[in-house]
């Protein structure tokens, strides 16, 4: 059988035959050739570094379309797994671009509530600052009056 791949392998009651190492040869299914899911026995040491070349067919001669059929559907089946694959690498991308957002949100903030506080702060010593130019007019208000009312009243000498 050129080009088989059998990965499964199943156990039956039936007696196993023996392959060409003097091994029973397990159930296998052949998934890339000709025959895909058509069950086959085959060399325990398939795949193996021992080159037993031991095949024999399990199950009937399939009809065409049931071939067909198969082959189909592995690669429906391949291409939902691409599919699949393309949408992880997606989402992926799209959790690492969420991640990055909210990194660059957090220096934001962080940002602004920096500016925030160095505002209040400004707005505090602006008021701070009112306060005290309030309380020098008042100051200088009573002081000029003073001098006022001094300078322009007659003062009695006794």
């Amino acid at each position: 059988m050129q080009g088989s791949s059998s990965i499964s392998s199943s156990s039956v009651d039936a007696p196993t035959p023996r392959c060409h190492c003097g091994v029973r040869s397990p159930i296998r299914t052949a998934w890339k050739c000709d025959y895909p899911g058509r069950r086959f026995y085959g060399c325990s040491g398939y795949g193996t570094s021992r080159k037993c070349s031991f095949f024999q067919w399990y199950d009937p001669e399939p009809p065409p379309r049931y071939s067909d059929v198969i082959r189909r559907l592995l690669e429906t089946n391949e291409g939902i797994r691409s599919e699949n694959t393309e949408l992880k690498k997606t989402r992926q991308e799209v959790l690492d671009e969420l991640r990055s957002l909210q990194q660059s949100l957090s220096e934001t903030r962080a940002d602004l509530e920096a500016a925030i506080s160095a505002s209040t702060a400004m707005e505090d010593n602006m008021l701070a600052s009112v306060a005290t130019t309030r309380r020098l007019g008042v100051l200088i208000t009573v002081l000029i009056s003073a001098i006022i009312l001094l300078f322009f009243l007659p003062v009695k000498i006794a």
